[in-house]
C-alpha cells in the first residue's frame, strides 16, 4: 500500500485553510483525513488543523481489531475535536465560529471504512472510474434526500454547508463500509478541485492503474502518486482555481503494509513525460496569462 497527498492554498486565497494527513496505529492500519476549513468563518485554518491533529495522533496510539469498535472510537474522537474547537472560540470569541468540514477513511481487516461531515469527498477508482462513497452535506442536497424533489441552484443557502465540526456541540458522521478490489485506489479530496475540474477530468489526469512508459516510477508506488497529484495540482493552478485545492491517494488497500509521502504547499512539478496533458495544461496557462495582460490595459 501506498499513500501521498498533496495540498495548495491557490492562487485567490490568502492563506491555506485546508488539512490533510495519514497516520498509523499500533497495527500498521492507515486512518488518512482530509478538512476544509469553512472559509467564510475567521479561524477555520486552526479548525482543520485541529481535527487532523486530534484524530491523528490519537490514532497512532491506538490498537482495533473489530469495525463497530473503531467507529465508535473515531465519533468519539471526532466529538473530542469538536470540543476543542469549541473551546479555542470560547478563549478567543473572533474565531468563535470557526468550523471544518472532514472526510477520513481506515483501512481495517480488508474492509473500507469511510466517513465524513460536510462537502469534502471520498472516491473509491475502481478500473479507471471514480464512485462517490459520501454525501455532500448541503442544504439543497439534504432537501432532496428528505423530499425526493429536485431544487434549483437558486434555492436560498444552496449549498451552506448542514454538517460540520466546530459551532455546533455535536458531530455528526455518516459511514460508508465497503470490501475494495486488489487494484482499486482510494482518493479524497476537499472541494476546490472540482470548482474548475470535473470528477472525470480528475480521474483522466489522475489516470488510475495506467502504467507509465517503462512502468517509472513503478505504477502505485509513493513516488507515482506524487506525480499523479503533481499534474491533477497543476492542472487547477492552470485554471486559476479560486479555492485551495487537496487530494490524497492511496493504493493497494488490501495489502497492510504502507509507505506514505506528504507534498503540503509545495510547488507543483511533475516528472512525468505526460505530453498531451502537459500540452493541455500549458495551453491553458498561456490563455490565462492573455486574459491577466487583457484585464491590465483594459
Amino acid at each position: 500500500m501506498a499513500i501521498a497527498y498533496q495540498s495548495d492554498k491557490g492562487p485567490k486565497r490568502a492563506e491555506n485553510q485546508d488539512a490533510v494527513g495519514a497516520f498509523y496505529n499500533k497495527a500498521g492500519e492507515p486512518l488518512v483525513l482530509v478538512a476544509d476549513g469553512v472559509a467564510s468563518q475567521a479561524g477555520s485554518k486552526r479548525a482543520s488543523e485541529l481535527v487532523v491533529s486530534t484524530l491523528g495522533h490519537a490514532w497512532e496510539q491506538a490498537s482495533f481489531e473489530d469495525e463497530q469498535t473503531v467507529k465508535g472510537w473515531l465519533v468519539h474522537q471526532a466529538d473530542l475535536a469538536n470540543q476543542a474547537i469549541l473551546l479555542a472560540g470560547q478563549k478567543d470569541p473572533e474565531v468563535d465560529r470557526m468550523a471544518t468540514t472532514l472526510v477520513l477513511a481506515v483501512c481495517l481487516n480488508g474492509k473500507l471504512l469511510v466517513a465524513n461531515a460536510g462537502d469534502s469527498r471520498a472516491y473509491l477508482l475502481h478500473k479507471g472510474k471514480a464512485r462517490l462513497l459520501t454525501f455532500d452535506h448541503t442544504l439543497r442536497n439534504e432537501l432532496e434526500r428528505k423530499s425526493g424533489q429536485v431544487y434549483e441552484e437558486s434555492l436560498p443557502d444552496a449549498n451552506s454547508l448542514t454538517r460540520y465540526l466546530g459551532v455546533n456541540k455535536t458531530v455528526d458522521l455518516e459511514w460508508t463500509t465497503l470490501v475494495p478490489e486488489k487494484d482499486d485506489w482510494l482518493y479524497l479530496t476537499s472541494d476546490g478541485l472540482s470548482k474548475v475540474l470535473s470528477v472525470d477530468e480528475q480521474v483522466n489526469l489522475i489516470q488510475p492503474g495506467v502504467s507509465r512508459p517503462g512502468n517509472q516510477p513503478t505504477l502505485g508506488s509513493v513516488l507515482d502518486l506524487s506525480d499523479r497529484l503533481a499534474v491533477l495540482a497543476k492542472a487547477a493552478l492552470a485554471r486559476r482555481v479560486p479555492d485551495n485545492i487537496t487530494a490524497l491517494l492511496m493504493t493497494d488497500l488490501t495489502n497492510p503494509k504502507q509507505k506514505v509521502i506528504g507534498a503540503n504547499e509545495q510547488e507543483v512539478k511533475s516528472r512525468l513525460d505526460w505530453v498531451g496533458q502537459e500540452e493541455q495544461i500549458e495551453k491553458e496557462e498561456v490563455r490565462n496569462k492573455e486574459v491577466d495582460q487583457q484585464g491590465r490595459f483594459d
